[in-house]
């Protein structure tokens, strides 16, 4: 399966559009899913698989290229990887899961705008269709929030996001309780050092 396969050089016709989109690294792996991704913390490198590079048409591979090229000039990758952490490491806080989800759309809808900027709303639609059009892969065909960039590919209007009142208050309470038990094993501390 492809995310198994070593990098190897795109097709030729991967260049031109490669350089339009600013991209300075790409690797193409072998597959037949019509996938591309970003993956790199500090240099982060588009990945395109084989198909996606031999299937799509020049406006489709200058949609998808200047997305993942949006998320690469944006360092995507580390910034969901700073955030998922936040989120497990302060698991009494589920705001930071909500904002999680809300960071991920947001970098999405960005990454989508440079596309339409690039290769106009009818190649990223095409691009998008292209990906759902395709039995499920391990990477999400749409980066996550579906819906969202379809709203956002149509023109509508985002709905405000908001947490849950029930997810505000809990989070409030995880965040009174963490500061309770860090007090607490702060006064521990003290005590056995006999200040």
């Amino acid at each position: 399966h492809w995310p198994h396969s070593p990098a190897r050089r795109c097709p030729s016709r991967c260049e031109p559009p490669a350089r339009r989109a600013g991209i300075a690294r790409l690797r193409c792996l072998a597959g037949t899913d019509r996938t591309a991704f970003c993956a790199g913390l500090l240099r982060p490198c588009v990945y395109v698989t084989t198909a996606t590079a031999e299937q799509l048409t020049t406006n489709e591979l200058d949609a998808v290229l200047a997305h993942e090229a949006a998320h690469a000039r944006r360092r995507d990758p580390l910034r969901r990887l700073l955030t998922r952490a936040a989120a497990d490491i302060m698991f009494w806080f589920p705001l930071l899961r909500w904002w999680l989800r809300t960071h991920v759309e947001n970098a999405e809808i960005h990454a989508d705008k440079a596309a339409i900027e690039h290769a106009g709303r009818d190649g990223l639609a095409a691009a998008m269709l292209a990906a759902a059009a395709q039995p499920p892969v391990t990477v999400p065909a749409m980066g996550g929030a579906t819906e969202t960039r379809i709203a956002h590919l149509l023109g509508e209007d985002l709905p405000q996001r908001r947490p849950p009142r029930s997810l505000v208050v809990i989070s409030l309470l995880g965040a009174v309780g963490a500061v309770w038990l860090v007090m607490c094993l702060g006064q521990g501390v003290l005590g056995a050092i006999g200040i």
